[in-house]
């Protein structure tokens, strides 16, 4: 995950002899221990010929997030206005956090009496600097900010997707989920949504009774529609219940050259079609049709033409260039195949469609034998897919249907 990149705001004298050097060194310290960046913008990170304000907008703008260190020299400085003028207009836009270090040469009405007097100390968090090398109360307060940085660089769509549901619950459900999954209570609502969206993906074997994630859904939803109720079900039980380490061997197989054939051993087209949403790792899964064999001397032929058919009439796709075009735009295309993988098969659908296809071939484990060079995930325990599918099947009823919302 990338490091936030936290612009430190400040102004030190370099005969100054108060808290203002101190603290700047400490908390550059404090911010690397804490996997962050610090963006500090002074004569020696210049740019020979470099514009100061150039360097402040620069720095300002690559930023997460602003810390202050509100000395007797910042609140005259009016670098420091400026960069927090800068900070106001990016806060009013996207949210843009600034923590204010207070050090103890300051006092709340020389604050409200300053340049910086907007940002109106009876409304904030303020962190107090201790002084010395006891900066554990200082990074108590700020660490959830922090964390909240980090949690908001994460390029995860399904998470930030499952964060965006989570914004209509009121505060009390989300800790009594929270506590369900083991996740710590936060005071900043957004943080605990991440944290709740982080143990709601949270790789978890379904339990027999008292089953935590089943009972921290039931403690969110529903939501405001059926259709926001039904993803965040689909969404959380697909991630808690597959494994991601059969999630990233189908993802191998679909990066491999041909033959794409990875072999469930599975009890239903349905978990199947989990799978493959768990491997997609988007909100919306990999397109997926499911075929089935006839029986006969023609069933070779006869599977290939029906995929042709289906290609067709589900996705518009008739060339293999349109199905290499799908693939980029996409990811492949998976067939959902509820047969084994004998070799003349895989020959002939590997011969018909040799680019933009990911053949996963489902067969009830009680029933799989040898299959060949193909790649074979392991299945769920029986009752635990059950769980999963049912879970899926008895949530949706309730809750992810316009009837029930």
């Amino acid at each position: 995950m990338p490091a936030p990149h936290v612009f430190l705001s400040r102004s030190e004298p370099l005969d100054c002899t108060c808290s203002c050097w101190p603290a700047r060194r400490a908390m550059e310290e404090l911010l690397y221990q804490e996997g962050c960046e610090p963006i500090v913008v002074d004569r020696e990170s210049l740019v020979p010929g470099q514009d100061w304000m150039e360097a402040i907008s620069d720095g300002m703008g690559s930023a997460h997030g602003m810390l202050l260190i509100v000395s007797s020299h910042a609140l005259r400085s009016e670098h420091v206005q400026n960069e927090l003028a800068m900070a106001e207009l990016r806060n009013r836009h996207d949210g843009f956090p600034v923590i204010l270090l207070m050090l103890p040469e300051v006092t709340l009405e020389a604050l409200e009496k300053s340049g910086l007097g907007s940002l109106n100390p009876n409304r904030r968090q303020l962190v107090e600097w201790p002084g010395g090398d006891d900066l554990d109360s200082v990074r108590r307060v700020i660490r959830p900010q922090l964390e909240l940085m980090r949690a908001e660089l994460s390029g995860a769509k399904v998470h930030h997707r499952v964060v965006h549901h989570l914004r209509e619950v009121d505060a009390e459900s989300l800790s009594r989920a929270g506590a369900l999954l083991g996740v710590p209570v936060e005071m900043l609502s957004l943080l605990m949504r991440h944290r709740l969206a982080s143990g709601l993906l949270t790789e978890r074997p379904s339990e027999p009774e008292a089953d935590p994630l089943r009972a921290a859904l039931t403690e969110l939803l529903p939501l405001s529609g059926p259709d926001a109720s039904r993803e965040l079900i689909q969404l959380s039980v697909t991630h808690a219940r597959v494994p991601a380490v059969e999630a990233d061997r189908i993802r191998g197989v679909a990066g491999n050259g041909s033959p794409r054939v990875a072999v469930l051993p599975a009890r239903s087209t349905e978990t199947a079609r989990r799978y493959v949403h768990r491997a997609s790792e988007q909100p919306l899964p990999w397109d997926h049709l499911v075929v089935t064999l006839s029986a006969g001397a023609g069933v070779l032929g006869d599977l290939v033409e029906h995929i042709g058919e289906e290609l067709l009439r589900e996705f518009d796709i008739e060339d293999e260039e349109m199905l290499r075009e799908h693939e980029q735009d996409f990811g492949p295309l998976v067939v959902i195949v509820p047969h084994a993988p004998d070799p003349d098969l895989v020959r002939a659908l590997d011969a018909a469609y040799p680019v933009g296809l990911l053949f996963l071939f489902v067969v009830d484990g009680e029933l799989l034998g040898a299959t060949g060079a193909h790649t074979r995930l392991d299945g769920l325990p029986a009752w635990r897919e059950e769980e999963m599918n049912r879970t899926v099947r008895r949530f949706v009823r309730k809750y992810g249907t316009s009837l029930s919302n």
